[in-house]
């Protein structure tokens, strides 16, 4: 057995209703004067200070609804806090750690002693497992002691940590990367960078390689022909097969929806489809229901969660997504040098990423054609 000490971020203070203290708040009372009393609620744990500030601490609200220009508490602040410090309604006042013994195919059960207090005068809530072995791996939860509210489950944690391709080891190397960053108020901003970069890497592999990140779905149609690609991962078809009685498919040709007359016929073994809307085929010939079997071009899976890697292929360039995010940042912070800096360096990346995605039946000797006939007289 060995000790593994389990951190998670406390970031309960982003994307949630806060206030300001109107004036002083006292080390050992439960009232705090505020601005504004809207989006905090009845028994909801409330945090005063920023995230990862000495004197930050976590209080509950009383069960009377708040109301008025005051916050009351049910315990006592253990800090002084000056005018302006702002208070954050964030709900949930601990963590618990959960724990899985056969790793992430396992079940994640609470730990004996594993609820803690979010503490959030540093920049992670930790837990020390002090039986943790190989193999283990954890999840964690929000908790609301008095409402008695649990979020669901955060990702998996294992001891060796995220990986180097995950989300959270890229929005680290960009954050560490900038000299700063306190104008980045959230994560949720650095990945949405990360995903804007994403599309452009598998929108750029899709260009070049016309068999990647291909998906196939069957979509039924009726009479008129027409068919809904419902899967959420859509991007563009790439091909369709039409079947009306489950064993036989046609290839179909892709036509333009004005490139037919109104009494055109067509062939119901070689069949056409068109698109009507984003997402809706149509079929030519009509007049029967039918399958519609599709391969499509997908989009791709958003990065959310720390643990959330990157598509295979674009492991080998993980400093494109870093040079993006330092480029966004810089342009938020006006300094456009620098931006202009880090976009290049990504761009270039992106260059390479293209020259490799591309299928080695497109690359080789390249040939240039001779305009002028050289005669027998002539030298070089």
């Amino acid at each position: 057995m060995a000790s593994k000490i389990i951190p998670v971020r406390n970031l309960l203070d982003q994307s949630v209703p806060f206030t300001y203290l109107s004036t002083k708040g006292t080390a050992g009372g439960t009232t705090f004067p505020v601005r504004n009393i809207d989006g905090f609620k009845a028994s909801w744990g409330i945090q005063v200070g920023k995230t990862n500030e000495e004197t930050a601490e976590i209080l509950i609200l009383g069960t009377a609804t708040p109301s008025g220009t005051a916050l009351t508490t049910t315990g006592t602040a253990r800090f002084d806090h000056p005018t302006d410090t702002p208070i954050y309604a964030i709900k949930y006042d601990k963590v618990i750690f959960k724990r899985s013994t056969t790793g992430t195919a396992g079940v994640a059960t609470a730990m004996t002693g594993g609820t803690v207090t979010i503490t959030p005068g540093n920049e992670f809530t930790s837990f020390d497992d002090t039986s943790s072995a190989t193999g283990y791996a954890y999840r964690v939860s929000y908790y609301a002691s008095v409402l008695d509210v649990e979020t669901d489950d955060s990702d998996w944690q294992t001891l060796d940590g995220f990986s180097f391709y995950s989300l959270a080891k890229i929005r680290e190397r960009a954050v560490r990367k900038l000299f700063s960053a306190s104008y980045i108020k959230e994560d949720s901003i650095v990945d949405d960078w990360v995903n804007e970069w994403l599309d452009k890497m598998n929108n750029t592999a899709i260009n070049v390689n016309q068999d990647y990140s291909l998906g196939t779905v069957d979509i039924s149609h009726g009479t008129a022909g027409l068919g809904t690609v419902t899967a959420t991962d859509f991007k563009e078809i790439r091909r369709v097969w039409y079947t009306t009685n489950g064993a036989d498919y046609y290839n179909a040709t892709k036509m333009s929806i004005i490139n037919y007359e109104p009494n055109e016929e067509f062939s119901s073994t070689h069949p056409y489809f068109y698109y009507q809307g984003d997402n809706v085929i149509g079929k030519k010939p009509d007049g029967e229901v039918g399958t519609a079997r599709i391969i499509y071009y997908k989009l791709p899976t958003r990065l959310s969660n720390d643990a959330d890697e990157l598509p295979v292929s674009m492991w080998g360039y993980t400093k494109s997504f870093v040079d993006y995010c330092l480029a966004q940042a810089y342009y938020l912070d006006e300094k456009v040098n620098l931006g202009d800096r880090f976009l290049a360096s990504s761009e270039n990346e992106l260059g390479k990423f293209k020259n490799e995605i591309t299928p080695r039946s497109k690359t080789g000797p390249q040939y240039v054609t001779l305009v002028d006939q050289i005669d027998g007289e002539s030298t070089i």
